[in-house]
């Protein structure tokens, strides 16, 4: 069952969630990938409800990304599904099928959470290392791996409930 509402009433719970990971999904035709993320943020830019996201180019959500132009963030409740977070964190979908490993059903949303917020990428842009600190360069960036940033408007934002069994 699906419940929409609207995506003002949800930030609150994304933010507290975010830090421990959320679940950003891709597909493209037949293929799907999610991988756990902790940066993001959501806010209204171009008079649009945004939800900003930073995906390397290194990732497998990257090039599924690039053909798709769309996204989903699943976030579970609080303090669930951390095994299934590290594990889409730490592993490619280029390895390993995600989905079959943690239990998920092939799907654009993780059927475990129920909360999410589906987005068309309206802009994206690469990072230009150029205009970067040099601490936050060194932090995280000693690799030269940088991240796209996909502005992606939110289009629908709803709870979903597993449906009793009758």
């Amino acid at each position: 069952m699906k419940k929409q509402i609207n995506y003002g009433s949800i930030i609150e719970r994304f933010n507290e969630q975010l830090p421990a990971g959320v679940f950003l999904n891709s597909s493209y035709n037949d293929e799907f990938n999610t991988m756990t993320i902790g940066w993001a943020t959501v806010g209204i830019i171009w008079g649009k409800p945004i939800v900003c996201v930073a995906v390397r180019e290194s990732r497998h959500t990257f090039s599924i990304m690039e053909k798709s132009n769309k996204f989903v963030i699943s976030i579970p409740r609080k303090g669930e599904l951390k095994k299934e977070l590290a594990f889409c964190g730490t592993n490619s979908g280029i390895d390993s099928d995600k989905f079959t490993v943690c239990g998920f059903r092939k799907d654009i949303i993780i059927d475990k959470c129920d909360l999410h917020i589906e987005c068309d990428v309206i802009y994206k842009q690469f990072m230009d290392q150029n205009n970067l600190k040099e601490n936050i360069k060194d932090r995280y960036y000693s690799n030269n791996d940088y991240h796209m940033f996909y502005f992606g408007e939110i289009k629908d934002c709803y709870y979903t409930e597993e449906e009793e069994v009758k």
